[in-house]
């Protein structure tokens, strides 16, 4: 089976959303060119849990390699869009075949009763911006364009996302019925995978809640943008190479902040 050299995969940044646009190569590498995928050595990830979901539990990682990275967001790839998905063109930028519209995760998630109804709300963020400028927030149009939203779903329970460790916090003050403590990124996944929607921000929870459409296909995934990121993702669909943060998702809906 095996055919070619040894992949180094590596992402520039250790964010959630960062490792998961990449989730889906070592499978295709090694399907389609019977290649073997292994972490580059001094890697960052944000926090373990990270690592462990998306390259620990993913059966095509070998494991962690020395060398230069030869997959992921490396200077050699011009991020030009091919497929109108960021997932699968990554695929298509990496010489595979493009196969996935979603990031994949290898954790099974599991259900819970009672959600069915509930719209999970994450305005967490660690590296967004609420000023205004660039790709950023303002916090009062974000706030206003939720609670338009909020008022056309009137049979639904919102829960706002709040997470027992470190991970990262709200710097938005939305209306919602309930709290939901997150315990662990698993824990995280079994919500999503119970929810009706989730709400959030552009971050890693979207990538992630991308990935667990895999297991619920009816859960429902709004993230609000500004204008300015909006115009961005409209111009790497284009076939323009925007500045960064252009991730788009065609399984997402996206609400722009008025």
């Amino acid at each position: 089976m095996r055919k070619g050299p040894d992949v180094i995969l590596g992402a520039w940044n250790g964010g959630l959303g960062d490792q998961l646009q990449f989730s889906t190569l070592p499978e295709e590498f090694y399907k389609q060119q019977g290649r073997e995928t292994y972490i580059a050595d001094g890697s960052d990830f944000r926090n373990k849990e990270i690592y462990d979901l998306v390259w620990g539990m993913n059966p095509y990682i070998k494991g962690v390699k020395e060398g230069k990275r030869t997959a992921g967001d490396i200077p050699e790839i011009e991020v030009k869009n091919h497929t109108g998905n960021w997932i699968s063109n990554w695929e298509h930028l990496h010489g595979l075949k493009p196969t996935n519209t979603r990031p994949k995760i290898y954790y099974e998630p599991k259900k819970f009763s009672g959600f069915e109804d509930t719209i999970l709300v994450d305005f967490t963020a660690t590296s967004l911006k609420f000023d205004g400028v660039g790709n950023g927030y303002e916090l009062n149009r974000l706030e206003w364009t939720y609670a338009e939203l909020k008022e056309m779903h009137p049979n639904k329970r919102f829960a706002r996302v709040v997470f027992d460790q470190s991970v990262s916090e709200s710097k938005v003050d939305v209306d919602c019925d309930t709290e939901v403590v997150v315990t662990s990124i698993y824990h995280y996944c079994d919500l999503m995978n119970s929810a009706y929607a989730l709400w959030g921000l552009h971050s890693g929870s979207v990538a992630l809640a991308a990935a667990v459409q895999r297991f619920n296909e009816s859960l429902n995934i709004n993230v609000f943008v500004s204008q300015t990121l909006y115009g961005n993702m409209i111009q790497w669909l284009d076939g323009d190479v925007p500045p960064f943060g252009a991730f788009y998702l065609d399984c997402v809906d996206y609400i722009v902040t008025l």
